[in-house]
């Protein structure tokens, strides 16, 4: 064993005294690749990861040992030695608090260490200010934590510039324009480790980690709604940006303005801006909104209302094809609380895309988050997750 390698071993960071602590560096790397990529072999780990036997046998004995990993049955190959996998302990692991931030509610779940949920909570949001919103986390959390044991972090989601994973810098959403301190805020009232992120990046680190990441290496996200913003993943990796802003600023140009000025995705496909379209065009009345709007196009079909949800299509197909055109995924996912107006649009958001796409890459697989928060909150328990295994995502 390297002198490296006998350090790394040695480290610890306590993570609360009702969660054994993974130890050090090694440990932490072996127990992130079996929850990542699934249960193998000792030998496997140390040819994945370059460790000696003897480390991967003394990291993998002192896992065991607290409870972290299980064996699993032996298996015989058809050539060499038998091999015992070991995998992640999900059942008596540890648990993770997830709580994502809208303007007036918090969607909370506690999962297991796959993010994977047990138990979901909404509560209303009381103020936006960084107190009410640090007390409005903290209550459902608080509720989570006294019917489930183990939990070894928080993670809390929300529509902004984030920054170290520890203070949200500005929000549009909640209004916020000076930094605000929300992980500092939230360990006061929890006493528990707390990491903050990006709601979208958030999300979409809970995607790759758990959900169509496991599929496709390289993929991206577009959602629409309040806000808009666009995530990719390339070879298993979140591409964030020198100010961590890759896609989350919606300005990626999707037509024209009546000035020839570009006309940007967030301008252009954010809820406020449909509403407006619908009633320059006299689809809405002064005083209705994007539900009358949702009437109108999947209720009633009306004629005016359906050309909003197709322009609607449109904007997100040209925002699509310009990301495809840059990254090549193997898959685009979409999601928001304006889906519903694309879906109703039929073909028009597809068969843009697929026409602005050369032959090559008309094989994209299109997928579509639920319409709930879910996916959300889970992505903010995957962050905490994270933070909990650390070392590289």
């Amino acid at each position: 064993m390297s002198g490296a390698e006998e350090s790394a071993l040695g480290e610890s960071t306590s993570v609360g005294s009702a969660v054994p602590d993974l130890g050090g560096a090694t440990a932490r790397a072996v127990y992130r690749d079996l929850l990542r990529f699934g249960p193998r072999s000792r030998r496997d780990l140390g040819e994945r990861l370059g460790l000696s036997a003897p480390t991967v046998t003394r990291a993998t004995r002192e896992l065991l040992e607290a409870g972290h990993l299980r064996p699993l049955d032996t298996v015989s190959p058809a050539r060499g030695r038998p091999q015992q996998p070991l995998d992640v302990e999900v059942e008596h692991g540890p648990r993770f608090v997830g709580a994502k931030v809208t303007a007036d509610a918090v969607h909370a779940v506690v999962t297991t260490v796959h993010g994977e949920p047990i138990e979901d909570l909404v509560v209303p949001l009381e103020g936006t200010t960084p107190e009410a919103v640090a007390d409005g986390v903290a209550a459902p959390v608080r509720e989570l934590l006294g019917r489930h044991e183990r939990v070894a972090g928080v993670g809390a989601s929300i529509g902004g510039v984030v920054g170290e994973r520890r203070r949200v810098d500005s929000s549009w959403i909640l209004g916020w324009e000076e930094p605000v301190p929300l992980a500092d805020l939230l360990e006061q009232r929890l006493d528990l480790p707390v990491a903050v992120d990006n709601d979208i990046a958030a999300m979409v680190h809970g995607l790759n980690w758990g959900g169509i990441g496991r599929a496709h290496r390289t993929f991206a996200v577009l959602t629409i709604g309040v806000g808009v913003a666009i995530a990719t993943v390339v070879e298993g990796r979140l591409l964030e940006g020198r100010s961590h802003l890759a896609g989350l600023t919606g300005r990626l140009p999707v037509g024209t303005t009546a000035d020839g000025e570009p006309l940007l995705f967030w301008q252009a496909a954010r809820t406020a801006a449909v509403v407006e379209r619908a009633r320059e065009h006299g689809v809405l009345g002064a005083g209705e909104g994007i539900d009358r709007l949702r009437e109108l196009v999947v209720r009633d079909r009306e004629p005016g209302a359906l050309a909003e949800a197709e322009e609607l299509a449109r904007l997100l197909a040209r925002a699509a094809s310009a990301v495809v055109a840059v990254v090549d995924p193997e898959a685009v996912v979409l999601g928001g609380e304006t889906m519903d107006l694309v879906r109703a649009a039929g073909g028009v958001f597809e068969d843009t895309l697929r026409a602005a796409l050369p032959a090559a890459q008309r094989d994209l697989v299109l997928r579509e988050l639920g319409e709930d928060f879910d996916q959300w909150a889970r992505g903010a328990a995957v962050i905490a997750i994270q933070e909990y295994v650390g070392g590289e995502w």
